[in-house]
């Protein structure tokens, strides 16, 4: 059930019969030179959206903002602060609560807000014994990574990664237009970023040691699918939580 187009009767009865929802977590931040603003968000509500359909659960809208702070140097980026991102998810939850939700999938698809779940999730089971909050990231299930270093190796990168723009290209054909390979491929193993004018003077074309003129539908559906897999796990374990 979709949050979003349920009535209030609907998710009354929804709850007499189950108490487990999936709040989904985007961003709106560039993504390099041909990845739109909403990457992280399409991710995100696609594999919820499916989710659903394959579960049946009560997925809530998805949060579209998120922490970016180091990439507001590039227009576009809309970011909260990181206190404001604990607070708005802690409310949410806080509110599911109230109805009687006690079981809780994060879906995150936006890593540079990861801390901020994490503390939410764990100011939620200190205000709530009885909750059950489950963090999912998506490019970090083992089928997925491996998948991605399958198909990229190094050149996945961190950030505006051709495995990201894969799945957007399957959904929005056209939201990711082709751009040059990069011909000095230079890998970063760990970036480091302080701040949003450090961060556009190190990476000025926004992406972080990936090449996405790697992206391809055909990639997007095989990556999708490894990711999609590994969120119904979860989701599965969440539900067998008591």
């Amino acid at each position: 059930m979709l949050l979003k187009l349920a009535t209030w009767q609907e998710v009354e009865e929804y709850l007499r019969k189950r108490n487990d929802v999936v709040v989904p977590v985007g961003s709106t931040e560039q993504h390099g030179p041909n990845g739109p603003c909403g990457t992280d968000t399409v991710v995100a509500e696609e594999l919820a959206r499916e989710l659903h359909e394959d579960r049946r659960c009560m997925v809530t809208p998805t949060l579209e903002f998120g922490v970016s702070g180091p990439h507001l140097g590039f227009p576009g980026t809309v970011s909260l602060r990181p206190m404001t991102m604990i607070a708005l998810l802690r409310d949410a939850l806080m509110s599911l609560a109230g109805h009687g939700f006690r079981k809780f999938l994060v879906l995150n698809a936006h890593p540079g807000s990861a801390s901020a779940i994490d503390a939410a999730c764990t100011q939620l089971h200190a205000d709530l014994p009885d909750a059950r909050c489950l963090i999912v990231a998506w490019w970090d299930l083992p089928e997925v990574k491996a998948l991605l270093l399958e198909l990229y190796g190094p050149r996945e990168g961190h950030h505006a990664t051709p495995g990201e723009l894969s799945i957007v290209r399957k959904f929005y054909p056209r939201g990711v237009p082709d751009v040059a390979p990069v011909k000095k491929f230079e890998p970063v193993s760990r970036p480091q970023v302080y701040s949003a004018p450090d961060f556009k003077k190190r990476y000025p074309d926004g992406r972080v040691g990936s090449d996405p003129s790697l992206a391809t539908a055909a990639a997007g559906e095989r990556i999708f699918l490894a990711a999609l897999h590994g969120v119904q796990d979860a989701h599965r374990r969440l539900l067998d939580v008591t």
